[in-house]
């Protein structure tokens, strides 16, 4: 889906007010996307310097739990001191962006995985693993282009009922993004056109890519692996290996990503 930026009369005029996230310059006044950017590289650094103090403590999965737990809450409570206007459309039903094959670091992957060992037991697990086994069939050898195009085919193995089976653990991509207008997101399902138009906030994607940036400068930093996996296929791993395995594997800077498999 495309992203249209939301440019309502209100968020012109607060343009350059003391508003959450803003960044003022003495005789200057910076326009919304001045801002953003200068937010995003706040939160980038704070990011980076949040992972460091984390492994600090030692390099296990708990302390980097924590890390980002404490990087979601923050930019949880710097979006809910703002009023879009529009508000945001999105709400629990409504699931139209979860047909889609994000992806995410491994970071978020873990934490996800240390929740959904949590949400998860036993025949729900097994569900779980045949619902991941299923998508990833069908993406075995597909391109991220390809997986784009048919991305209304795929709905996220955690998507049950309409609502996402691990929201208070979903990765960045998920977090950033948003919609002003449920239909468009309707239409852009039914027509499965991954160009069409969607009308949504920006500062929650600028803040959601500033937080992964942080990840993954802050991983490399670190001496880890760095990259990207299709959830599926990440979830797969952590069903596979557990969390414990990949997170000794990945701190101890092997590549998490990087072991063979077949899918």
């Amino acid at each position: 889906m495309r992203h249209r930026p939301s440019q309502t009369a209100e968020m012109r005029k607060n343009a350059n007010q003391d508003v959450p996230g803003s960044m003022h310059v003495p005789g200057a006044e910076l326009s919304p996307e001045e801002q953003q950017q200068a937010l995003a590289h706040r939160v980038t650094r704070q990011c980076m310097q949040t992972l460091a103090d984390a492994f600090s403590t030692g390099p296990g999965v708990e302390p980097l739990s924590r890390a980002v737990q404490s990087m979601y809450t923050d930019m949880e409570q710097r979006l809910g001191q703002v009023d879009f206007q529009p508000p945001m459309a999105c709400a629990r039903g409504c699931s139209y962006c979860c047909y889609n094959q994000i992806s995410l670091t491994p970071p978020e992957a873990l934490f996800l995985g240390l929740y959904m060992f949590e949400r998860y037991q036993g025949e729900q697990v097994l569900a779980l693993a045949a619902r991941v086994d299923n998508i990833l069939a069908r993406i075995k050898g597909r391109t991220r282009a390809e997986l784009g195009a048919m991305r209304h085919e795929l709905p996220c193995p955690f998507l049950e009922d309409g609502a996402c089976g691990v929201h208070p653990a979903r990765p960045l991509a998920c977090r950033g993004w948003n919609a002003v207008d449920v239909r468009q997101c309707r239409a852009a399902n039914e027509s499965a056109n991954p160009m069409t138009m969607i009308e949504n906030h920006a500062l929650p994607r600028v803040l959601a890519d500033a937080v992964q940036l942080g990840l993954l400068q802050g991983s490399k930093a670190c001496g880890m692996e760095a990259g990207f996996l299709v959830i599926t296929r990440a979830v797969k791993l952590l069903l596979e290996h557990g969390v414990a395995e990949c997170a000794r594997g990945w701190l101890a800077g092997e590549a998490f990503f990087g072991r063979g498999h077949s899918w």
